[in-house]
């Protein structure tokens, strides 16, 4: 019995070690499958996280004029058109204000905390 349990164990951890290991990325910074991932993720990317990507969800207008300021006040290098068309295209479906789970968690029990002032903080 000692034997199988060693035996299945050794398995169970040899099969752990061999397996890829899992981007220490959490579910908030994973941006959306869609064409022009890439492109966002190779403009976006070298100035900030995708967290700030995925926590905004806006028009296309307020994705462009996001841009125009990132450019003009950080530094962001000019996009040639059809890149920036790409980009916006990404942003305006994957990141849409009508996004159907952007309000989701601030109906649960737990969303009260996250959305209060900390009264330690006046």
């Amino acid at each position: 019995m000692k034997t199988a349990l060693f035996l299945l164990a050794t398995i169970f951890v040899g099969s752990l070690v061999a397996a890829e290991p899992l981007p220490n990325v959490s579910a908030i910074e994973r941006l959306k499958d869609a064409p022009a991932k890439a492109l966002v993720e190779a403009n976006c990317i070298p100035c900030h996280s995708t967290a700030i990507i995925a926590a905004n969800h806006l028009s296309r207008a307020e994705w462009d004029a996001t841009i125009s300021t990132m450019q003009q006040k950080n530094g962001m290098w000019p996009l040639p058109d059809a890149i920036r068309k790409m980009i916006l295209d990404y942003l305006e479906v994957a990141q849409r204000p009508e996004d159907r789970g952007l309000n989701q968690g601030k109906s649960t029990p737990w969303a009260s905390p996250l959305y209060s002032p900390n009264p330690i903080w006046k």
